[in-house]
């Protein structure tokens, strides 16, 4: 497989500080002879700007990379670096200092690239909100897998809101990268409007982010001036209501929610503005991806890559890997339920809190929404809806219109026993929103 550095095709990286990386830059950063080529080297970076010559530099070049977010703590970073044997750690993060073999970025990325054609793994790590992540092996090859490649008259302008070290990031980073086009990444320690504003003044025309992310760019003023025409999903369930308001919101833009994970990759998209996907998936799905359902549960097998060799990941014997996500079939579509642990049990009835949540989603006023579980002496479990208003919205209204939809439209033990609105929710480097998991003990 062909190195990262000699694939690359976009023009320009434009970063938080409005740092300008060219692709001949890129190009001139390599491995130096200070990095091993049987090296296990970790990356932890707060400038994604060095996390990108990182990996330009390094793949190719050396045994493992193991991506991890700038913002892990040290105490996981150490973890994870012993786990998977790393040797070295390439860091911009001064409360990372003391490490043992920990080099400062410029110490161990040098011109003058040696001789390359190894194959590097990527060490992904999952975007779980609990517990120390799983460690994922990709190679570039499977990472790529799903990258289009642009004409230059058509290259794109690529906005990033992701944490780059995650798959969804890194889908967009090597997507620019690779594809063709031009990468904004957005300085994501700021507010998301100042955030919106960087890509708007950077003519940002495609954007990736996750359907909670997307609803909150859907309460900044300005976003009808991103001027896309792309707009994707990923990351957790797409549900219709953030599907027809994006649709509305962005009329010239293609909507695609896209199905991926860090342990399977790209699996598939979907494009027809429906939650949901079509059950002629389950015969031939895009990009030879092949799926199918065991008990409800999805299992996809990734086409002409093997499947990722993980504790934690379950393969079946035909290479089949299992997700974890539960399905429902519906006439001829299939519909995300959400993740079998998640469940919430109510005196024996099993509640799925994405699907109360959809319900909750749908109701004018609401503008984002979380299902949780909290104990009861009496029903063991009571679900509890909390709810981010829309700045016009009157409360009281809302709450109503919430019992009534869901009493409509759920079973009993899944409407909500309390409704709390909330100032603001929080979410994961990935853009998703922090679970904590199904019914509590």
């Amino acid at each position: 497989m062909t190195a990262l550095v000699d694939q690359i095709a976009a023009p320009e990286i434009v970063g938080a500080g409005h740092k300008l990386v060219t692709r001949d830059a890129l190009q001139a950063y390599t491995a130096s002879r200070r990095v091993a080529e049987t090296a296990c080297v970790a990356l932890s970076f707060n400038d994604p700007l060095l996390l990108v010559r990182a990996l330009a530099a390094l793949d190719g070049q050396v045994e493992a990379m193991l991506l991890l977010s700038g913002v892990l703590d040290r105490e996981s970073t150490v973890k994870l670096m012993a786990q998977v044997g790393c040797d070295m750690l390439l860091t911009d993060r001064s409360e990372l200092n003391g490490f043992d073999n920990a080099l400062g970025f410029d110490l161990a990325i040098a011109e003058g690239r040696g001789a390359a054609g190894r194959t590097t793994k990527w060490l992904m790590t999952t975007s779980g909100t609990t517990g120390l992540p799983k460690v994922i092996p990709h190679t570039l090859q499977s990472l790529a897998r799903s990258v289009y490649r642009f004409a230059p008259a058509d290259a794109p302008t690529w906005g990033l809101l992701y944490d780059p070290t995650r798959f969804a990031g890194l889908q967009v980073t090597l997507q620019a990268l690779i594809g063709g086009g031009r990468l904004v990444i957005a300085n994501t320690h700021k507010p998301l409007a100042e955030q919106i504003q960087e890509l708007i003044n950077h003519g940002c025309t495609h954007l990736s982010a996750t359907p909670t992310l997307w609803r909150r760019i859907l309460m900044v003023p300005d976003h009808r001036k991103l001027q896309l025409k792309q707009v994707t999903l990923g990351g957790e369930i797409a549900d219709q209501a953030t599907l027809d308001a994006l649709r509305a919101a962005f009329p010239d833009a293609r909507v695609t929610h896209i199905y991926a994970s860090t342990e399977a990759g790209v699996g598939f998209s979907v494009n027809d503005g429906k939650a949901g996907f079509p059950a002629a998936y389950l015969r031939v799905a895009p990009g030879g991806m092949k799926l199918k359902i065991v008990d409800n549960i999805l299992w996809l097998r990734p086409p002409h890559t093997p499947p990722p060799n993980s504790p934690g990941i379950e393969v079946d014997a035909d290479g089949f890997v299992r997700s974890g996500d539960l399905i429902a079939a519906e006439t001829d579509r299939l519909l995300f339920l959400g993740r079998e642990n998640g469940l919430i049990n109510v005196g024996g009835v099993k509640v799925y809190p994405e699907t109360v949540e959809n319900v909750v989603k749908d109701i004018p006023g609401v503008a984002l929404a979380q299902v949780t579980a909290k104990k009861s002496p009496i029903t063991g479990t009571l679900v509890v809806a909390e709810v981010l208003l829309e700045a016009s919205a009157d409360p009281a209204c809302v709450k109503q219109a919430i019992l009534e939809s869901c009493r409509a439209k759920l079973v009993r033990e899944a409407v909500p026993a309390i409704v709390r609105f909330v100032q603001g929710f929080e979410t994961n480097s990935a853009g998703k929103l922090v679970r904590n998991g199904g019914t509590p003990e």
